[in-house]
């Protein structure tokens, strides 16, 4: 089963989830895509080696290893709950604290934005090479 991905929209319009992507090395950017890549074919098949939970409620988190943890924050659904994902935001686990500080706290409040219009506030993933 194929999944669908989204990345949020910032209320300026900005993918921040690509801007995140962006600034990352080109070998972590490889390792992310391919990530989402699995994503995108497995799903919840990735659980636990590759796909775990937060601290948050409905907040998932995405395992890239590496010499920076890549941690992508990500949400099932919120409109078709069984076939899609929402890319929140980035973040990383450096020493077993998460970069940003509070980062599944702050999906958590993204999440609820995009709840409210996900028809303006996530658009369809924009992968960057």
């Amino acid at each position: 089963m194929l999944f669908s991905l989204y990345d949020y929209v910032d209320g300026n319009g900005k993918n921040a989830f690509r801007s995140w992507t962006v600034d990352l090395q080109k070998k972590q950017r490889a390792k992310l895509n391919e990530k989402l890549d699995k994503l995108a074919q497995y799903g919840d098949e990735l659980y636990p080696l590759l796909l775990a939970g937060t601290t948050e409620a409905g907040i998932q988190k995405l395992k890239i290893k590496g010499n920076v943890q890549l941690r992508p924050l990500l949400c099932k659904g919120p409109v078709d709950q069984e076939h899609e994902y929402t890319l929140l935001m980035g973040a990383k686990e450096v020493g077993g604290e998460w970069s940003p500080i509070n980062a599944p706290t702050k999906a958590f409040a993204i999440r609820a934005v995009v709840r409210v219009n996900p028809q303006t506030r996530r658009k369809p993933h924009e992968r960057v090479a």
